[in-house]
């Protein structure tokens, strides 16, 4: 029992500690990322289980020699690292309340509710009662799972015409994933708030090679543009959003609307966006600085691309097509983030904000790490709240505009 309270107490701290300093390079990002991911969005979940531990030791009679004890120091030491990490998730309120005031939009408050607090301490996303989702809908003519989409709403009679459209995007290398495994908080909050919420599907390598994800992700996006109104969507406010390579579809979609080149079948269909908030996404295949991830870049030329070719990777980047016709961006990045690092959101939000004129909010989260997202934490909590926000002022900006134009 004495070594077993050791053992508990050493594991704590290498968990707390991969948190807060996860290993990076090839073979570090590797082992790292599973353990600092979950660790850092459910620090006190981890502490309270080290807390119960060492007093069932104690009640075991387990404290009786110095290994005890160490464990003991060890389990405090964890504990202060994990109190640090939860306080890093809760600050990054501020955060995200600076990113929106730099992108114009300023003062920007949300109250901490009830709801929230048990949000986080449950952790895993469960589908409120408030909220329906349709499953499995087709978007293109054939029946591949590939092709289909989840639509979330308020449930009940009382949804609101021509609500907000949020279309979400899957992360996952280009290689793997799927539409129910990800963004559920955000999905489910926003369709609390009567939004209407889709997650899309799309083909994955090796057996889809580019440019197929994009081409089928537009295709989501042009059905969405087609059919949302008969579920309670405004085709005129659709916002585009993912992580990872969800997060990389996203911004190029956005910043390619209307290219007959990524529209092949239905070059004339509308795909302008009202704004997009990619998260943790690649935006740069050509530079291997800002891509800084020598996994990453062998998935792209093995598996991602039929060939490695320089043209492709320029014209796969979204960094490559940033201009003025650039809608309002929310870019939200990890400094901790092992799996793609937080210079590639740095340059691409420079690139922003140099050429297009559109706003751009970004939020750098300090502790985070790739997908943090997944988990109801105190950094979900504020993310999906200054999400509202963001996308919130950009409906009252386009009702105005629209009742100027009456």
């Amino acid at each position: 029992m004495n070594w077993a309270c050791f053992a508990v107490g050493l594991v704590a701290v290498v968990l707390s500690l991969t948190s807060l300093l996860p290993l990076r390079g090839p073979v570090g990002s590797g082992l790292s990322f599973v353990p600092s991911w979950i660790v850092g969005e459910a620090p006190l979940h981890l502490a309270a289980v080290v807390v119960v531990v060492m007093i069932g030791c104690g009640l075991a009679g387990g404290l009786g020699s110095w290994p005890a004890w160490a464990g003991l120091a060890l389990a405090a030491i964890a504990c202060t690292g994990l109190a640090a990490q939860f306080a890093s998730g809760l600050r990054s309120r501020g955060h995200f309340e600076v990113a929106l005031a730099e992108a114009g939009q300023l003062a920007p408050r949300w109250s901490w509710s009830p709801q929230d607090s048990r949000r986080v301490v449950v952790a895993l996303p469960i589908r409120p009662r408030s909220v329906e989702q349709l499953r499995d809908i087709s978007y293109a003519d054939d029946a591949s799972r590939a092709h289909r989409l989840d639509v979330y709403r308020r449930a009940g009679p009382e949804r609101p015409a021509a609500a907000p459209v949020l279309l979400y995007f899957h992360g996952g290398a280009w290689v793997m994933g799927d539409k129910r495994e990800q963004g559920i908080p955000m999905l489910e909050h926003l369709a609390e708030r009567g939004y209407v919420c889709v997650s899309a599907n799309y083909a994955l390598s090796p057996k889809a090679r580019w440019p197929r994800h994009v081409l089928d992700c537009k295709l989501a996006l042009a059905w969405v543009k087609q059919h949302i109104a008969d579920y309670g969507g405004d085709p005129g406010l659709v916002f585009l959003s993912g992580g990872s390579a969800g997060g990389h579809l996203a911004a190029l979609l956005a910043l390619t609307a209307n290219d007959p080149v990524w529209q092949p079948g239905f070059e004339h269909e509308d795909t302008t966006v009202a704004a997009c908030i990619p998260m943790y996404g690649v935006y740069d295949f050509v530079d291997p600085d800002r891509i800084g991830n020598a996994n990453l870049t062998s998935i792209l030329e093995r598996r991602v691309f039929e060939q490695a070719a320089a043209e492709a990777f320029v014209a796969a980047s979204p960094i490559s097509r940033v201009g003025e016709s650039a809608p309002p961006f929310f870019v939200v990045h990890g400094r901790n983030d092992v799996l793609v690092p937080v210079e590639s959101a740095r340059a691409f939000v420079r690139a922003l904000r140099a050429r297009g004129t559109g706003p751009v909010a970004y939020a750098e989260l300090p502790l985070t790490q790739h997908a943090f997202d997944n988990f109801w934490s105190p950094r979900t909590v504020h993310f999906v709240h200054a999400l509202e926000h963001f996308t919130a002022r950009i409906v009252a900006t386009r009702a105005a505009e629209r009742e100027v134009g009456r």
